[in-house]
């Protein structure tokens, strides 16, 4: 930033090269302790050639530098890269021009005063709409004990006799050490900081008479209430909408989906041997799934005979489900007697034939004995 242009350069380079040759004029035309003769006039008329050759440089230099101050000042644009040049003259007039006709930007502006140059133009930058109304330079800023004494230093005269103890107050012809004045500042104004924005202290020295401002960072903790909210569905997420009751910061949450609402819409029972099912539809979005009922199996009765047995033929009998009637099972019941109808037959008949052999020997035995 404090970097001199090439024009300038060229202009102090000369001046004091002139200065210095001006100055030391019989040193360079004549050798100390002899006296001036006509073989050293030559080098008399080679200074004045070399003096009239430096003034002729600086006053194109000048020139250069009038017209190249021209140059920035009635270009149009952002002259940020160029304005230090003219702080470095301290052409602040200049400067003045530029920041007013919009050729240097808001914070190129604001770190000009900053840097504590061009002071006495910040209400009409403000006023002009160049920098924000609120700003505050730097150097009028205080957040800690190196801002109060630089403070101090400002609002104070310095003892130029080289004196480090006292400091003169501008309004007062009282004079003050160092820790009166540190002492005598009190805190006049609060203003608590917010979620988004700075709060401050101020100061005031009841001695100096002057004022300073502490920043206090904004919190960052923004104070949010729920300003919107939109229901989920079985399909759709829902939505909540926060914001906050001091900046007006917003934010939006999703919600979850919703569960659906079923209800039995149709329902086939269960059989012996058939499952069964029960049908669920949602009554928002109309999903729909179905769960099955088990075949109960059958219930097994008493058995009935359905043939009863006699004494040479069987009989028979049957197990059938109670809720449905299917047959599950049938027996055979056996006759009630003992020995087979053949077996009966056969005894009979050797019976029959030993009871007609005994007749026939009876009556024999009785014709014999009647002979």
């Amino acid at each position: 930033m404090n970097r001199k242009s090439y024009p300038e350069r060229v202009r102090s380079a000369l001046f004091h090269a002139i200065k210095k040759t001006a100055a030391n004029l019989d040193a360079c035309v004549k050798v100390p302790g002899k006296d001036f003769s006509r073989k050293r006039k030559p080098k008399r008329f080679y200074v004045l050639v070399g003096l009239f050759t430096a003034m002729t440089l600086t006053a194109w230099a000048n020139f250069t530098y009038i017209d190249h101050k021209a140059e920035l000042t009635l270009e149009a644009g952002s002259k940020d890269d160029q304005v230090d040049s003219f702080i470095s003259w301290g052409e602040y007039g200049v400067v003045n021009e530029m920041v007013l006709a919009g050729g240097v930007t808001s914070g190129k502006a604001q770190e000009i005063l900053n840097s504590g140059y061009c002071l006495q133009y910040m209400d009409s930058w403000k006023a002009a709409g160049k920098i924000p109304s609120d700003f505050t330079p730097a150097s009028q800023k205080s957040s800690s004990s190196s801002s109060t004494s630089s403070n101090d230093t400002q609002a104070t005269a310095t003892d130029n006799s080289g004196s480090d103890s006292k400091k003169s107050d501008t309004n007062s012809t009282k004079t003050y050490t160092d820790a009166e004045i540190d002492a005598a500042w009190k805190a006049v104004t609060t203003v608590d900081p917010t979620c988004a924005t700075d709060g401050y202290i101020e100061y005031k020295n009841s001695l100096t008479g002057k004022t300073k401002q502490e920043a206090i960072p904004a919190t960052g903790k923004h104070t949010y209430e729920v300003t919107d909210s939109t229901d989920a569905t079985c399909t759709e997420a829902g939505s909540v909408t926060y914001t906050c009751s001091v900046c007006g910061d917003t934010y939006t949450e999703e919600t979850d989906l919703a569960e659906h609402t079923y209800e039995v819409t149709e329902t086939t029972d269960a059989t012996c041997t058939e499952d069964g099912s029960t049908t669920y539809t949602c009554s928002v979005c109309g999903d729909t799934y179905e769960e099955t009922i088990p075949a109960t199996g059958h219930d097994d009765g008493e058995w009935t005979v359905t043939k009863s047995a006699g004494a040479f033929s069987t009989g028979t009998k049957e197990l059938r489900c109670t809720v449905c009637g299917e047959v599950l099972d049938t027996e055979t019941i056996p006759q009630t007697c003992p020995i087979p109808l053949f077996g009966v037959v056969a005894i009979v008949v050797i019976a029959g034939g030993v009871i007609g052999r005994t007749i026939s020997v009876v009556r024999k035995a009785k014709k014999n004995k009647a002979d």
